[in-house]
């Protein structure tokens, strides 16, 4: 090689190690702990304070808050300094982390609801589906048959559908009280968990059909040692008849982007003022 070459051979490795020197860092994930809490009657039976408290030991940075209203979400919200989308609902969303974007939508023939808000790149959903045919009431209480449950779990399976559509195929996390066991919770092997029967639940089926997987089964896959129960902490009794304890709150991902980390149920002891457990699931979102 001539001294030439050399040279420009010399130059040409300074630029390379220059340009790797330089090179623009790969962004760093986010992390999304995303908490389901429904506040039990704008937070009526234990005080927004102590809604504020819980959320801020839980450790999460954003939270689905179903059975909101009556300035509730403000309250909130302005208590941790964090955003919150436009109540008007019994829904909302309040982030530690900047809201880039809010959006909802309902539908008249069902009375689904769900709001929005872009966090980190991705759409969290907070919902809240028809309360009224209580599914275990059917199973433990009037032991009809599964075509009969099925058949009153109609509207609420029709919420659900019309939210996950709504949501489209971006990445996203779907999160609140479904008023709905889990189709991954009543099969067989639980079966003596859920009054003998075994249930493929719709309303939770309606978001796994789109692609959403639910954190909690996610990561405890097994619904006989780990059931997850969310309902009730405070509700045991239903008339001289043990009430039904269930999985209805969720938290549901959907998206490479994100990638579950963990998941528990949150709350319950004294203090806690709600008559459901919350779901806490942590994510990254790269």
């Amino acid at each position: 090689m001539t001294s030439a070459k050399r040279r420009l051979a010399g130059v040409l490795a300074v630029l390379l190690l220059t340009m790797a020197g330089t090179a623009a860092p790969a962004s760093a994930a986010t992390n999304l702990t995303v908490l389901s809490f429904n506040i039990w009657l704008q937070g009526s039976h234990g005080g927004i304070g102590s809604v504020v408290n819980q959320i801020r030991a839980s450790g999460a940075n954003v939270v689905a808050l179903s059975e909101t209203g009556g300035g509730a979400t403000e309250a909130i919200a302005d208590a941790l300094g964090w955003q919150h989308t436009e109540p008007g609902w019994d829904i909302d969303v309040i982030s530690a982390l900047p809201i880039q974007d809010t959006d909802w939508k309902s539908w008249n023939d069902t009375g689904a609801r769900a709001i929005t808000a872009k966090i980190a790149g991705v759409w969290v959903y907070s919902i809240h589906l028809d309360y009224t045919k209580y599914g275990p009431y059917n199973a433990c209480f009037d032991k009809d048959g599964v075509s009969t449950i099925l058949a009153d779990e109609t509207n609420r399976r029709r919420q659900a559908e019309q939210i996950a559509e709504w949501t489209g195929s971006s990445p996203g996390i779907v999160a609140g009280d479904l008023n709905s066991p889990s189709h991954q919770d009543w099969t067989a092997a639980a079966k003596s968990r859920h009054c003998g029967y075994e249930v493929a639940w719709p309303t939770t089926k309606a978001f796994t059909a789109r692609g959403f997987t639910d954190s909690y089964r996610k990561l405890r896959p097994d619904p006989v040692a780990d059931p997850g129960d969310t309902w009730s902490p405070v509700v045991k009794d239903n008339q001289g008849r043990p009430e039904p304890q269930d999985r209805i709150d969720f938290v549901f991902y959907r998206g490479g982007s994100i990638t579950p980390k963990s998941t528990r149920t949150f709350g319950g002891g004294s203090g806690w003022p709600s008559d459901h457990l919350a779901v806490l699931s942590a994510f990254t979102v790269s």
